[in-house]
């Protein structure tokens, strides 16, 4: 497929590996040659997720063979790097080396979030066609189908970070649901998850949709935002009114407040 034929909903691809993705400071999209690479440069684009496919072959973890064993988001601005010295100080297995001690994939992308799958799912139950792409069609990556997607946000993941994994969610919540970091000092820095209540709403085909959240509101609706695309016609969330409060556990007493009463109101 040409990059000017990529359909906008296609922003999920899957690609076949040997195993579960690391945090994004130690891994990438990992290709075993530049051309490869070369070839999805030409195609991807910034914050698409790439599911990884376990292969059978027999340097693939043995957990995992013939399995989803991750994703991972695409980092924007998107960047080639040189994956096997992004772990340094740490002895790689002998399995990612082939017989001649060169390392399998050298020609990375980097990538700005990954994920493992908690849901243990057969290849070929979310993606009956796989095997159709042969050898070299493993590797490089390919759109998935609505129905495919749909099905693989249901599925459990928890996301991989440097201090160890989130807590447990559904890849489409994983996705889409921002932090709720504290206040305060952490790791030589201050933390400020902003102190605004608000309003967001969207029109579209479902009909009139509002969120109510807290944090910085300019941000959070960026956020919404991340996987819709304006440039071709999508219909995007705006901010319609937002209150800031003293502190941010102020702000974010008043949100879990309206969603309590929301809920008790009958509405989702």
């Amino acid at each position: 497929m040409e990059p000017e034929q990529r359909p906008d909903q296609h922003e999920l691809l899957l690609d076949e590996d040997l195993g579960a993705p690391d945090v994004p400071e130690y891994d990438g999209l990992a290709l075993s040659h530049e051309g490869y690479r070369a070839k999805i440069l030409e195609y991807i684009q910034p914050s698409d997720v790439v599911l990884y496919l376990t292969s059978d072959a027999k340097e693939a973890d043995p957990m995992l063979h013939g399995r989803l064993a991750g994703a991972v988001q695409i980092a924007d601005p998107i960047e080639t790097i040189d994956i096997e010295f992004r772990r340094p100080g740490i002895k790689r297995p002998v399995e990612h080396y082939r017989k001649d001690g060169k390392f399998r994939w050298p020609f990375g992308i980097s990538i700005s979030r990954s994920w493992r799958f908690i849901d243990q799912v057969s290849n070929n139950v979310l993606i009956p066609n796989h095997a159709d792409y042969g050898m070299q069609g493993a590797a490089t990556i390919h759109p998935m189908s609505h129905d495919q997607i749909a099905q693989l946000m249901s599925l459990q993941v928890r996301e991989v970070i440097k201090a160890g994994e989130s807590e447990r969610l559904p890849f489409a919540g994983s996705l889409k649901r921002p932090w709720h970091p504290k206040a305060g000092p952490r790791a030589a820095t201050v933390i400020d998850p902003g102190r605004e209540l608000y309003i967001a709403w969207i029109a579209d085909r479902h009909g009139l949709t509002y969120k109510v959240g807290s944090g910085k509101a300019s941000e959070r609706v960026a956020e919404l935002n991340r996987y819709r695309r304006g440039s071709l016609g999508e219909t995007l969330w705006s901010k319609q009114s937002s209150y800031e409060f003293d502190s941010v556990e102020g702000a974010r007493a008043a949100e879990d407040y309206i969603l309590a009463e929301d809920n008790t109101a009958g509405h989702g």
